[in-house]
């Protein structure tokens, strides 16, 4: 069910909508050059504020994703906030259906997951396990205990003490998934199959590490 707008609050969503569409077709004749195109931005943001402050004046405050505001660094009413394609989407979904901008359960707080890599050590692959916590990766190995979205310390004290080699990066690909896995309600099939994609990486990059001759040993 969608929201029942006032007469100025149609006019300003029809704006609003106008300006969208000319900023998405970048290309169009009525917009010869990038400056039209953040003067577009900038009327646009500008509306979307104002029918967002009279929405929330009617006790009807537009939602939005979590990670809309996380990403805009901006409360929802600045002025500033809606100056991006992004969150007018979200503003218009809202009002297309209030329930549109929902965040999803994160479904996987607590599960744990497999890490499996291959160990020059022992010669043999080893399974980690992952715990996935409200602020981080729990890790259990030989090296244990909580650490942040990125693994640290204790995932890499554990690749360090067995030699295995790791790409660089991967703390970042670790982060993000955490992150996708709150904002998006990754199940834990979907998590597990993302770390099995990751500890693969390791794998590769394990066994690609130079090796024999002088490296004997290390």
């Amino acid at each position: 069910m969608s929201i029942e707008l006032q007469e100025l609050e149609q006019k300003l969503l029809a704006e609003i909508e106008e300006k969208l569409n000319l900023i998405k077709a970048p290309y169009a004749r009525d917009i010869p050059d990038k400056k039209d195109v953040s003067r577009l931005v900038q009327e646009m943001g500008e509306k979307a504020h104002e029918l967002h402050m009279s929405l929330k004046n009617r006790g009807l405050e537009p939602k939005h994703h979590a990670y809309m505001i996380k990403n805009r660094e901006l409360e929802p009413d600045d002025e500033e906030f809606y100056m991006h394609v992004h969150p007018v989407e979200d503003l218009l979904a809202y009002i297309d259906d209030p329930h549109a901008n929902d965040d999803p359960i994160d479904q996987t707080i607590d599960h744990e997951f497999r890490f499996t890599v291959f160990s020059p050590r022992w010669g043999h692959d080893d399974t980690y396990m992952l715990t996935r916590r409200e602020t981080g990766w729990d890790v259990r190995f030989t090296h244990r205990g909580p650490c942040d979205k990125g693994g640290r310390p204790f995932l890499y004290s554990n690749f360090e003490n067995d030699r295995v080699a790791y790409p660089a990066g991967l703390d970042a690909y670790l982060e993000i998934l955490w992150d996708r896995a709150s904002d998006q309600g990754l199940t834990h099939e979907a998590v597990q199959t993302a770390l099995d994609e990751l500890a693969n990486w390791v794998k590769n990059t394990t066994r690609h590490a130079p090796s024999g001759a002088i490296w004997e040993g290390y």
